[in-house]
């Protein structure tokens, strides 16, 4: 499921734009988990985040759900507060089957 640990099942793209959309869903993904962690680290709710970041009301209950794009903004606001996460999130690209987009995205394997 969207933003929360554990295996996630990615629809395979057949376009360039489809593997960059899934690209960034993956990406917002793997930020959203370590976002929650480091919440549930610090004791802190959602919404001591969206006060402090300066995220609209409502916005970051979005992006943790999958249901708006995060930003470089909003990721920059994220990290204001809870420090540097894109930098060091650690994990395996989806493997992707469509040997068209194999070849174009070689580095994204």
């Amino acid at each position: 499921m969207f933003g929360r640990p554990g295996a996630v099942t990615w629809i395979q793209p057949t376009t360039p734009a489809a593997y960059a959309s899934a690209r960034a869903a993956e990406l917002q993904h793997h930020f959203v988990v370590e976002t929650t962690v480091r919440l549930e680290q610090l004791g802190r709710s959602k919404s001591w985040l969206e006060e402090r970041s300066g995220i609209a009301s409502g916005r970051l209950s979005k992006l943790l759900r999958g249901y708006a794009q995060l930003t470089l903004r909003d990721a920059a606001a994220i990290e204001g507060i809870l420090g540097p996460m894109l930098t060091e999130l650690a994990f395996s690209p989806f493997g992707v089957r469509d040997s068209s987009l194999q070849a174009r995205y070689q580095h994204g394997q």
